[in-house]
């Protein structure tokens, strides 16, 4: 979605979010490392294109249907680390998000 705002010059938008649902959960870090894996898991949400050695031609090339975001023309893959419950046992469970919002905002 996209904000819109009034100005003495006409409307212009200072943000936009896209959705993302997760594509899924890989011991990988593409911008650390492309030849081995991650320390920890990450969670990614975007194409499914998620592995090491992913590119942005890549990413570009993609088919924007298979994306788990909004935007078909974003083609952006988003990542974070997977984040967990720990029980008082030390068992670590995954915690699915639903959604992710990625945030663009600018001063106009």
């Amino acid at each position: 979605s996209i904000a819109l705002a009034a100005s003495a010059s006409g409307v212009y938008a200072d943000f936009f979010r896209n959705d993302f649902l997760p594509v899924g959960h890989v011991r990988t870090d593409p911008i650390i490392t492309q030849t081995c894996l991650s320390e920890h898991v990450h969670t990614f949400y975007g194409p499914p294109l998620i592995y090491p050695k992913v590119t942005f031609d890549d990413l570009r090339a993609s088919d924007p249907n298979l994306s788990s975001g909004n935007i078909l023309e974003n083609q952006s893959l988003y990542w974070h680390p997977t984040v967990y419950t720990v029980a008082a046992d030390g068992t670590k469970t995954l915690k699915e998000s639903e959604m992710t919002t990625v945030y663009y905002n600018w001063i106009p």
